[in-house]
């Protein structure tokens, strides 16, 4: 018995440590220990046997195997329920504590209604033991952490919040009695915090939260490194994406890229533990260096996700299949950003995955089918394939609809997005009334979102104002068209002031369409003066990127040449793009 209990005792110090191969087999020596004394007096050791189950249930979860951690997980709990019925005071904490780490488990497992049932079950007994006794508070705060988790999982956002909320405020008030024991939980809740707010497009709160989680897991480091760099890693990639969300692109990537090699080094102790961290970061790292125009390295980084997803999959195809799916959307968008038409096969492929899961999970997933749909259908206007691609987005659109009734904090932004192509869809197809009333409706969903946050969507209003102008030129409505392009200008002007190397190329363009839509209406000296300064713009841009710049360029310098003709200065067309500049400012 007592190699048994020290065994126990071991275990949870390994698992602390990340010693988790090791951990998991002293914890099956233990059980099996346990198993033969419960044999001959289960009265007596049949509580240690259900603890030391519950410590395997962990070991073999670290491990990422979580059907065997489940199997072990739900044995430990019909032998806390028997017990409770002969000795509640005794044992409804640990019954607590498991039916906690049960929904942890069915969450991995992506059994989210199930893994909900779980944690809360378990916070209305921990709730119970906390009135009587508040020794038990931060098992509550715990699972309340846990509870947020859930409730996101099934996109129950506003409840999510809620509920880490309420942790939070528990464990502060820990941390001020107990800093040694409970800052590691603070750190912990302040992260998911972040990525609650996160999902409320509450962007700048985010942020604070996830830099306060990790000023206190750098000092946790600091200590023992061994506990917490995976976690400060995982935190250092929640604050690359919480920085991309504000636009702040090259921060963003230096925050993820700190994390990498923290990961690498995690992965190459002990693969079996941190090679989902490792996928997840890298997937992380692709979009950040897109948001860059840094698509070949997108590409790569992205590919060396699905790789270890696929491998994973391959293992457990439950727990990693939603990962998979979210990464081959991303493949996708990288292919489309480097004009490879591969895109449209990998964006199906997760497309075909995000259903699957959507006729298990709907509640889950099928904000990831809507996003996966419209991204689809983008890849196909690009392929000329108009029909398919506007059934492709109205059915995005559609799902979207559903759950901006739900949920219109989180999902008016994707709304907005998809009702834009919708518009420039509808456009290709020259159904130009149509288009006008869906980027209309996109305009007026981006402007309640600025009033909201206009460092975030800025610069989505100003792109679908440009894309008004010109259906209002198309349908000949040129006064109404100047109006909105001149509004677009103004706001690009704005953001190319605090970031040119992001907007310069988008206020190049709405500078060319304004020119287009003055010279309609006569007034070719203010025309050209927009056309010069596209072009000007585009001359700089091309510098920097020929590839992606030259044919935009090249267009604006044939429209000057269209506006200098209806000067009637024929005779000094200019052969090149420069030459055009400096003849027209003689």
């Amino acid at each position: 018995m007592k190699t048994a209990r020290f065994l126990g005792w071991i275990v949870l110090h390994l698992g602390f440590i990340g010693r988790f191969i090791e951990a998991r087999d002293c914890a099956f020596d233990a059980v099996l220990m346990w198993r033969s004394l419960v044999a001959e007096d289960p009265d007596s050791h049949t509580p240690n046997l259900a603890d030391q189950l519950g410590d395997l249930g962990v070991s073999l979860s670290d491990l990422n195997l979580h059907q065997e951690s489940l199997a072990i997980t739900q044995e430990s709990i019909t032998l806390y329920r028997s017990l409770v019925d002969k000795d509640s005071t005794s044992y409804t904490p640990d019954l607590g504590r498991q039916l906690g780490n049960l929904g942890i488990l069915l969450s991995d497992l992506n059994q989210h209604e199930e893994s909900l049932r779980a944690t809360q079950e378990s916070i209305t007994l921990h709730r119970s033991i906390v009135d009587e006794n508040p020794a038990y508070t931060p098992d509550l705060a715990r699972q309340l952490g846990n509870l947020g988790n859930r409730l996101s999982n099934l996109n129950r956002h506003e409840e999510s919040l809620g509920a880490v909320q309420e942790s939070l405020t528990l464990y502060r008030s820990l941390v001020e009695k107990n800093p040694t024991s409970y800052t590691p939980n603070l750190a912990s809740q302040l992260g998911n915090l972040g990525v609650r707010l996160s999902k409320l497009n509450r962007y700048k709160e985010s942020l604070a939260a996830t830099q306060e989680s990790i000023i206190l897991y750098r000092s946790l480091v600091d200590k023992n490194p061994a506990s917490y760099t995976h976690r400060l890693a995982l935190q250092l990639c929640n604050l690359g994406v919480r920085l991309s969300n504000l636009n702040r692109y090259e921060e963003s990537l230096a925050a993820t890229q700190e994390s990498i090699p923290i990961c690498r080094s995690l992965v190459d102790k002990n693969p079996a533990s941190y090679t989902p961290q490792l996928a997840h970061q890298l997937g992380s790292l692709g979009a950040q260096l897109s948001d860059l125009d840094r698509h070949e390295e997108s590409l790569c980084v992205t590919q060396e996700s699905i790789t270890l997803y696929r491998s994973l999959v391959g293992k457990n195809p439950a727990s990693y299949t939603p990962d998979l799916a979210c990464q081959l959307g991303n493949l996708g968008i990288s292919f489309v950003n480097l004009n490879r038409h591969e895109s449209l096969g990998v964006t199906q492929e997760s497309i075909t995955l995000y259903r699957s899961l959507v006729d298990k999970n709907p509640a889950s997933y099928t904000p990831q089918l809507a996003r996966q749909l419209g991204s689809l259908g983008v890849q196909l206007s690009n392929l000329d394939r108009h029909e398919e691609s506007l059934g492709t987005t109205q059915e995005s659109i559609t799902l979207y609809r559903s759950l901006v009734d739900k949920d219109p904090a989180s999902y008016t932004p994707d709304l907005a997005n998809q009702l834009g192509s919708l518009g420039v869809q509808l456009s290709n197809l020259n159904r130009y009334e149509e288009s006008l009333g869906a980027t209309q409706e996109s305009i007026t969903l981006y402007r309640t979102l600025v009033d909201r946050n206009s460092a975030s969507y800025t610069p989505d209003l100003a792109s679908q104002l440009g894309n008004l102008g010109v259906w209002l030129s198309n349908l000949n409505r040129y006064e109404e068209s100047l109006g909105v392009l001149q509004e677009s200008i103004s706001l690009y002007r704005s953001l190319v002031s605090n970031d040119p190397a992001s907007y310069n190329s988008d206020l190049a363009y709405v500078l060319d369409d304004l020119g287009q839509c003055l010279s309609h209406l006569n007034r070719l000296t203010e025309s050209r003066e927009a056309i010069q300064e596209s072009l000007l713009l585009y001359e700089a841009l091309v510098i920097e990127n020929p590839t992606l710049h030259s044919h935009n360029r090249d267009e604006v310098h044939r429209h000057l040449n269209k506006c200098l003709l209806g000067w009637g200065r024929d005779t000094e067309l200019p052969e090149t793009a420069q030459e055009s500049i400096s003849d027209t400012n003689e």
